[in-house]
């Protein structure tokens, strides 16, 4: 019985240490934002962001800080963004909006989608921002 935890021990340790090199599993990693399921994640939490503001401008992102996703019941992402207003007003002819370059005006935002493609649902679940 000795012999057999000889042979256990030394493969729990490989298969941990294979484990915490890829990142667990339902871990917090790194989002590509050249994957196209992390752009329209981030493209649909701007959109709902803009529904949910009183302001008269559409405001897009400025500057993407930070992009991460974890693996759940689906896929949640988690974007840190600068946010910034544009000249083009709510519900006008949809066109390409360039953001003001004043920094000043910039804000950070935080918002997690959580995206479940096969119910075709995806949801802002997080929204904060701040100066």
């Amino acid at each position: 019985m000795l012999t057999s935890w000889k042979i256990v021990v030394p493969l729990l340790a490989v298969a941990f240490m294979v484990a915490s090199a890829s990142g667990m599993p339902g871990g917090v990693t790194d989002a590509d934002m050249n994957d196209r399921e992390t752009r329209d994640a981030l493209q649909f939490a701007v959109v709902e962001y803009n529904k949910g503001t009183n302001d008269l401008y559409v405001r897009q992102v400025a500057k993407v800080i930070k992009a991460q996703q974890q693996v759940v019941a689906g896929m949640k992402y988690i974007f840190t963004v600068q946010m910034a207003r544009t000249p083009c007003k709510k519900g006008g002819v949809a066109k390409v909006c360039a953001v003001h370059k004043d920094p000043a005006a910039a804000y950070q935002c935080i918002f997690e989608v959580w995206s479940r493609p096969w119910l075709n649902a995806i949801l802002l679940t997080k929204n904060e921002c701040k100066p």
